[in-house]
């Protein structure tokens, strides 16, 4: 089975040289707003051809669009697509994070679609069937019982609380999905983003001894939670995971004026780091992992780009907030 990565991992690999780089942000981040802007989009960038397929060429949607076609992609090409589930599952989460609030709120399914995302492993709307039906547990165990608890809580208005019940739901599926897929790097993976929410949720509350976000700690991860009482245990765990002077600048900002943008950017570049580190193993998915980070890191920059030119900012300003690492050259 291993060696059946090899072909997967190659196609992977050459489709990462068409992503967004370096040439096609100067190029974007040069453009004027409007026409300009949209014109080097279709004529520079590999949304291309997706920024042309979708009503009014509407960026937002040719991003989605881009985002899709790279899952399906990794799903076809690999030798066991649903290993990956655990990339995807996050959507479904998100999908009844909504579902519950338009629920309680009463809401007509026209007024929170757009906030649907069409990446989980169940598409919006046969989910919904199963929300509607009450009957969640026939597709991941512990559903139904948790959308119910979700529920209540969305009706009395806790929407924090609500939010910490559907991210303990998805470290738990996740878990769940990784023991079943029994595969080195997708293990090594979930425990890098567990730890990663533990030491982000830990510290935010060290800095701020009124934020309790919950779950407080997740259990699965490479540490205890006796290992991050403190804010220096938790600055040294941070450290261990990537380098002092990787996450230093990062951590200061927070500290100092209680901005998490760069601590966030940091995370992700960090499991971009994994992937990377990880696809030096020809018969490994980590490849095909590296493969949807970088779609998704182009797609955060193109963004960024378009959000900032039509805000008004100055390309300097714009270049400060992109996320560059391993963009191609």
């Amino acid at each position: 089975m291993k060696t059946s990565y090899i072909y997967s991992v190659s196609k992977a690999n050459a489709l990462s040289d068409f992503l967004l780089n370096k040439t096609d942000i100067e190029r974007l981040l040069v453009a004027e707003p409007g026409e300009d802007l949209q014109s080097a989009l279709k004529e520079t960038t590999y949304l291309a051809s997706y920024v042309v397929q979708v009503p009014d060429e509407n960026v937002a949607l040719a991003i989605e669009k881009s985002l899709m076609h790279a899952k399906k992609l990794i799903y076809r090409i690999a030798p066991q697509g649903d290993i990956f589930r655990i990339m995807w599952i996050q959507y479904d989460i998100h999908n009844l994070r909504v579902f519950a609030k338009a629920v309680a709120g009463n809401l007509a399914f026209d007024d929170y679609k757009s906030l649907l995302s069409e990446r989980g492993v169940y598409t919006p709307a046969y989910l919904l069937e199963y929300v509607e039906s009450k009957n969640l547990n026939r597709l991941q165990v512990d559903w139904q019982d948790t959308f119910d608890e979700a529920l209540l809580v969305a009706q009395s208005g806790d929407i924090s609380s609500l939010d910490g019940i559907f991210d303990a739901l998805y470290f738990k599926t996740s878990r769940r999905l990784v023991e079943k897929a029994n595969d080195p790097f997708m293990r090594t993976y979930l425990k890098t983003l567990i730890d990663l929410y533990n030491l982000k949720s830990r510290l935010r509350h060290l800095q701020n001894k009124t934020v309790h976000l919950t779950p407080t700690f997740v259990d699965g991860g490479s540490f205890s939670e006796s290992a991050i009482e403190t804010l220096e245990q938790t600055v040294a765990m941070f450290y261990q995971n990537g380098g002092e002077s990787y996450w230093e600048s990062a951590l200061q900002q927070y500290q100092t004026n209680g901005n998490f943008t760069q601590i966030d950017s940091k995370s992700a570049d960090y499991l971009l780091m994994l992937a990377r580190n990880g696809s030096y193993d020809m018969f490994s998915p980590a490849s095909l992992v590296l493969y949807y980070l970088k779609c998704r890191q182009s797609a955060a920059n193109v963004r960024t780009i378009v959000v900032g030119k039509n805000s008004g900012l100055t390309a300097d300003q714009i270049r400060s907030n992109l996320r560059l690492a391993y963009v191609n050259n």
